[in-house]
């Protein structure tokens, strides 16, 4: 009867085992690293196109803030000439047509905001991305100023409604559409033209006004108007206007923009 003699493998060291689980600890390691330094690189690849974006929108909220800051201040300069006209006048020396024109303004025009790119960094939560923490404080600053100004406007709105209704009760406003939209979208260029010389020369369109003090009422609301938007052009929008400013060479600073 054969015997058969059994083969043994040989047992490995326990260096042997020590060196797979170095090699596969070091494998996983370095799969967690490369897949970081992937998602970092994809994560400031975003950041950088947000910032780029709202580079671009910024530049146009500032170009909107100086048309809406000259349309202001255009108001308040035609409240006041429309204050000297009623100084020290009586009922009797005011013509319908020269109220008319000098009260054609109420109203600035609305704030057209490029939100885009920071409410889709609000909402995403994509503002951790931003290492900067003063520009993080810098776009929280602006957002909240910017709906703050919407709210400003609301009010400034309702004080315009109530100065146009005054105004409809002492002025006789039945003018041609063509006089009325030239008023109101290019008053300073329509003042000079012989056409509105004309019309004022031979004008005899009464006022509603049968007493001096509805005029007054409605100046002193015209007046509370211009306050309001004496803050909002002297303060409030030149503020805004410089945290926009000042938000874009941070960006441009830290993104490396032209």
């Amino acid at each position: 009867m054969e015997v058969h003699q059994h083969t043994h493998t040989s047992r490995k060291k326990w260096t042997h085992y020590f060196w797979e689980f170095l090699m596969l600890f070091l494998a996983v390691t370095l799969g967690f690293f490369v897949e970081n330094v992937r998602e970092h690189y994809v994560e400031r690849h975003r950041v950088k196109q947000y910032a780029f974006s709202l580079v671009n929108e910024l530049k146009q909220d500032t170009a909107m803030i100086n048309l809406v800051m000259f349309r202001i201040k255009r108001n308040i300069r035609m409240t006041d000439t429309l204050s000297a006209y009623l100084k020290k006048r009586e009922l009797g020396q005011i013509k319908n047509i020269e109220l008319y024109i000098l009260s054609a303004i109420d109203r600035y025009p609305p704030y057209t905001w490029n939100r885009a790119t920071i409410d889709q960094l609000k909402n995403s939560g994509s503002l951790r991305y931003f290492s900067n923490a003063e520009i993080v404080k810098s776009i929280s600053s602006y957002d909240a100023l910017t709906h703050h100004m919407d709210e400003d406007q609301k009010a400034d709105d309702e004080m315009a409604n109530r100065a146009s209704q005054l105004r409809s009760e002492i002025v006789d406003m039945d003018y041609s559409k063509e006089l009325t939209m030239g008023l109101r979208n290019n008053i300073d260029s329509m003042m000079m033209t012989t056409g509105l010389l004309e019309i004022m020369r031979s004008d005899s369109t009464k006022l509603l006004a049968k007493e001096l003090t509805n005029i007054r009422i409605y100046l002193n609301e015209k007046m509370n108007v211009r306050k309001h938007l004496m803050i909002r052009s002297e303060e409030e929008l030149p503020r805004l206007k410089k945290q926009a400013e000042n938000l874009i060479l941070l960006l441009k600073e830290e993104f490396h923009f032209n």
